[in-house]
């Protein structure tokens, strides 16, 4: 009778460590025990699989699944998190941990296409309606007092609704500008050579965002924001591969 027990305990562990995945950015798909790691500015995710722990950036990662909740990386302040998703369409909201504490007591609304803006306490009919403002029957509700803070899923059905009866979204992937492929990939494969030189504390990060950079590059993809930004915060502190850093940056605005 204890064998037995014991049988069904060690199963139904492992029928809880198989309900938690990530996908990888080459949209591999790996079931295991997760641990989200938060410090630095990129959070990190520890997957155990068959025993065997492997490490990813947050850059690495498409999204995860984690006691049935469903996180992606999300950029804010000039930070790179893994967030939990409370609700998603054109107006998302995302749930984020506030530095010195392990709840995910924040709270970040991100609209399709524009830049995320925590939910304010202190004013928050005005930022938030402001933020709103393409959608006046919304906007006006939230800057009257009618919808407050407490009303978060309220606002955000009532707001994407707004804009899908509208039938104004665009959901096309802006053009890639065009630039000189050949001379991006040489200044990539330049800063990477340097960077493996080198010698600072954060140059496996470093070495990671080049490397998918240099992958979105090869594919013609564009580079989001969150890859240079996390990049200029590794580099930055090392001057001998500054220049090599501008120049590529730069090649990647044109």
């Amino acid at each position: 009778m204890l064998r037995i027990l014991a049988v069904l305990i060690l199963f139904s562990f492992s029928v809880k460590a198989q309900k938690d995945y990530l996908v990888t950015s080459k949209v591999d798909t790996l079931y295991g025990e997760i641990r989200i790691q938060s410090y630095d500015q990129i959070d990190r995710v520890q997957i155990t699989v068959e025993k065997k722990k492997q490490l990813f950036t947050a850059l690495q990662i498409l999204s995860l699944n984690m006691d049935s909740q469903v996180y992606k990386p999300m950029q804010y302040e000039k930070k790179i998190m893994l967030m939990k998703v409370l609700k998603e369409g054109y107006l998302s909201l995302f749930a984020f941990r506030i530095p010195n504490q392990n709840n995910y007591d924040g709270r970040l609304f991100k609209k399709m296409g524009d830049l995320p803006i925590e939910v304010p306490n202190l004013g928050f009919k005005k930022i938030l309606g402001n933020y709103l403002d393409d959608c006046e029957s919304v906007s006006e509700k939230v800057k009257a007092g009618d919808l407050g803070r407490k009303d978060l899923d309220q606002i955000i059905d009532s707001y994407n609704l707004c804009i899908t009866s509208r039938n104004t979204v665009n959901y096309s992937v802006p053009a890639e500008p065009i630039i000189i492929a050949n001379e991006v990939t040489a200044a990539i494969g330049s800063l990477i050579n340097k960077t493996e030189a080198e010698d600072f504390p954060s140059k496996k990060d470093a070495l990671d965002l080049l490397r998918d950079i240099q992958s979105k590059v090869e594919k013609k993809e564009t580079t989001p924001n969150y890859l240079t930004e996390g990049l200029k915060s590794y580099l930055s502190n090392v001057p001998a591969l500054s220049d090599d850093l501008e120049k590529l940056l730069s090649l990647l605005k044109n």
